[in-house]
């Protein structure tokens, strides 16, 4: 049974772990019931003698023949259902799995109601066929996939299946804010990192925001670590939690160095005999660690932060965090620390790196002589993010006032271009950060470079794709934070009453995209364009019955 595979242990005492981890407050749960029901997918005489270690036949056969033409069912002696179909299509969680077959007109038929199960799903699933049904790297609890098993796999298998039977609690952890989420505006496509990064594909798009399933959520917390706006956090522990955690620990330990590692390495950590200034810390996923949470540890008192990681180089959470590792890296060179403090090791590689980092042949130890900045959060990711950059800057100064970041930061500007640009404001209107503004009572696009997300939704709205985007840090907070204007013009102002309801260069294009069309080949409908909103609707009632034709004539 693979590591990512086998069924993981669901969380049952959630105080208990909320304690030992020093978490702050718990979280929300979500309750799995599982009656211990199992559907069995492959050949049905391997799938018959793994049902031979299931207590009292609580299990359900079915055989996927691509050559069937019909859904055939049987009952063996024992009164077990064996079907074979033509496709299976399997969705669904611990406790709730549920198993259709196409049928004719596309309607689906239900195994589970097939088989008279209340519930109107199965509990387990045991997935013996050679490629398994559920693809995802973490597979949802209560499904464990064997591609070619023999007899002590299978009982293995049955076992582990059988023990989750009865009533589990797990973590909701997760906590989701729609209003500040850049993932779309108008039916645009903007921010899809963290359903791009979800090893569950718990993460869904909804519109014009994203829908997680808290039963196929395992809190992995990649999310979490690659959400420009913070929209998308982790609650178990909170932000503020984790900080406040880390930050207490340090102190009380008199540590500058901070590991962090989940249960698996714990045995093999404690086995290291840690020098006194490294505080191990036990999470539940290092992948929940992001950005904000280095940058203010360093700004305060750590000097360098370890990730340790056991999961191949193509892991989600793994690459989530090497993405954010080397725009932080880039920022850091900018303050003068050649070597990124902030290291993603193998746990093998852990002694070796701590014998380099204590002997002080590392290139980062100039964070060593700042003093530490213990600052609010807030729970929020981008005040912290910029809280913690202000506090390096200041006492380590950067070497220019901006520093350009790879593509894909959650930091920087956009480009508009102003001969193309109609001040349509599209682009307002589909900012989900406020970085792009009208200008009230002129017409002008005014832009503020600190709540730039580096989305893309302003680029994919604009009509006249004048908008073009540019990842940077500005070092300045209060030159982040003004108010630039981009572009301006005067008003148009209406031909008719003389209010400004328009610009000149939108009256241009209508006039020039509008040139062709049938309703505008007459000097009355030109100018109708050139009319505010209520003088057009005054315009259409007052012509008389020889003026503009509103339905083609055809004739």
């Amino acid at each position: 049974m693979s590591e990512e595979q086998r069924p993981i242990a669901v969380i049952s005492d959630l105080s208990q772990v909320v304690e030992q981890q020093q978490l702050g407050e718990a979280t929300s749960q979500v309750q799995y019931v599982s009656q211990g029901h199992c559907l069995v997918i492959g050949d049905v005489d391997t799938a018959l003698e793994a049902g031979r270690y299931f207590p009292n036949s609580h299990y359900t056969i079915v055989s996927v023949n691509p050559d069937a033409v019909r859904i055939d069912k049987q009952l063996t002696d024992e009164g077990v259902a064996v079907f074979t179909v033509p496709s299976l299509s399997l969705s669904g969680h611990l406790g709730a799995w549920r198993a259709q077959v196409s049928v004719l007109d596309g309607e689906m038929f239900d195994l589970a109601v097939s088989v008279y199960r209340e519930s109107g799903f199965f509990d387990l699933v045991l997935d013996l066929s050679a490629e398994p049904l559920m693809p995802m790297r973490l597979v949802p609890f209560g499904y464990v996939h064997l591609g070619n098993p023999d007899a002590a796999s299978l009982e293995d298998a049955v076992a582990a299946l059988s023990e989750l039977t009865g009533e589990f609690d797990k973590p909701r952890y997760f906590h989701y804010e729609a209003d500040i989420c850049a993932h779309s505006r108008s039916e645009l496509d903007g921010c899809n990192q963290c359903i791009d990064v979800c090893a569950t594909d718990a993460i869904r798009s909804d519109g014009e925001r994203i829908s997680v399933d808290p039963f196929l959520c395992q809190g992995c917390g990649s999310c979490a670590t690659v959400c420009p706006s913070g929209a998308m956090s982790y609650a178990f522990p909170r932000p503020v939690d984790a900080v406040d955690r880390t930050r207490r620990s340090l102190q009380n330990e008199g540590a500058s160095i901070i590991v962090l590692h989940t249960e698996a390495e714990e045995e093999r950590i404690e086995q290291m005999n840690l020098p006194d200034d490294v505080l191990a810390l036990l999470v539940e996923e290092v992948s929940a660690f992001g950005p904000d949470y280095w940058l203010a540890m360093l700004a305060g008192p750590a000097r360098h932060i370890c990730l340790v990681m056991d999961v191949p180089a193509d892991d989600p959470g793994r690459l989530a965090i090497e993405t954010q590792l080397r725009w932080v890296g880039v920022l850091m060179s900018d303050l003068g620390v050649p070597e990124l403090p902030v290291t993603l090791l193998a746990p093998e590689k852990l002694e070796a790196w701590l014998r380099r980092i204590m002997a002080g042949t590392d290139g980062s130890t100039l964070l060593g002589g700042i003093d530490p900045q213990w600052f609010d959060t807030h729970n929020d990711k981008r005040q912290t993010l910029r809280l913690a950059l202000d506090a390096l800057s200041e006492q380590l100064l950067p070497a220019e006032p901006r520093t350009a970041l790879p593509k894909g930061a959650p930091f920087g500007q956009i480009k508009v271009d102003t001969d193309a640009c109609t001040l349509c404001m599209a682009c307002v209107s589909t900012c989900p950060a406020r970085a792009l503004q009208d200008g009230q009572d002129t017409p002008a696009l005014r832009f503020v470079e600190a709540n730039c997300l580096q989305c893309g939704l302003c680029e994919s709205a604009c009509p006249e794709s004048a908008i073009t985007l540019k990842a940077r840090y500005t070092w300045d907070s209060v030159q982040a934070r003004r108010i630039e204007t981009l572009h301006e013009e005067k008003p148009f102002h209406c031909a008719r009453c003389h209010t400004p309801f328009t610009t000149q260069s939108m009256i241009d294009t209508m006039t020039e995209k509008l040139a062709g069309h049938w309703m505008f080949q007459n000097e009355k409908a030109v100018r109708r364009l050139k009319l505010c909103g209520d003088c057009r609707v005054r315009d259409m009632f007052e012509e008389d019955a020889a003026g503009i034709r509103t339905h083609k004539d055809n004739g």
